[in-house]
Formats: structure tokens, C-alpha cells, sequence
């Protein structure tokens, strides 16, 4: 009993871990200057990921993600934490929301993959 026990206890195990390692966490700092992203715009992630975006910018800054609709406040000098699962695939902008004209400018954008 104990050995099937086992059996069964070591399967189950070995389950979730492929399930994990299949839907991973993708953690990513993106710098804000100017009101765009330093670096690489397009960050790429896998349907299923856990997505962490840490955000630092030269100025205070509220960002949007689209298709998710998650919103992040940036105050310098603190950054800003963006979590979310993956389970949208496409291409997401994350637009800086603010008054007056040209109000939704695209900062980045996300691309979610199958």
C-alpha cells in the first residue's frame, strides 16, 4: 500500500511540475523616459506565463495596459509593479493615459504567443 502510495504521490508530483515549467514567470524591468520605453518596445511572452513588468520612469506616469485592462502608476523615484497571466494571446499596447492631446500615446507593447 505504501509503495502504490508512493507511486501515486511521485506522479502527481511530477504533474504539476510539468504543468509549471510549461506556463512559466517572464519578469521584466522597463525604464520610462520621455514617455517611451527604453530599449526593446515589444517584450514577447507565452500564453499561459505569469507576466511581472516592473516600471521606473524620469517622470510620474500612468500606464494602460490594453486587452487586459490593468493600469500601473509610476511616481518617481518608486517603481511600479504590473502582474498579470498571460492568457490573452496577441499584441498589447501599453499606452500612457494622460489629459489633453495625444492622450493614449503607445509607450510599448506586449506580444502574447500561443
Amino acid at each position: 500500500m505504501n509503495s502504490l502510495f508512493t507511486i501515486a504521490f511521485a506522479t502527481t508530483i511530477a504533474a504539476a511540475t510539468a504543468t509549471t515549467a510549461a506556463a512559466g514567470t517572464q519578469a521584466f524591468s522597463v525604464e520610462v523616459a520621455a514617455g517611451r520605453a527604453k530599449g526593446n518596445d515589444t517584450l514577447k511572452v507565452r500564453k499561459g506565463d505569469e507576466v511581472q513588468l516592473r516600471f521606473t520612469s524620469d517622470q510620474p506616469i500612468v500606464l494602460h495596459l490594453h486587452g487586459y485592462n490593468l493600469e500601473a502608476r509610476v511616481t518617481p523615484p518608486a517603481p511600479a509593479l504590473l502582474t498579470f497571466k498571460a492568457d490573452l494571446a496577441g499584441r498589447f499596447p501599453v499606452h500612457e493615459h494622460r489629459h489633453g492631446p495625444s492622450k493614449h500615446r503607445a509607450v510599448m507593447f506586449i506580444e502574447v504567443h500561443p
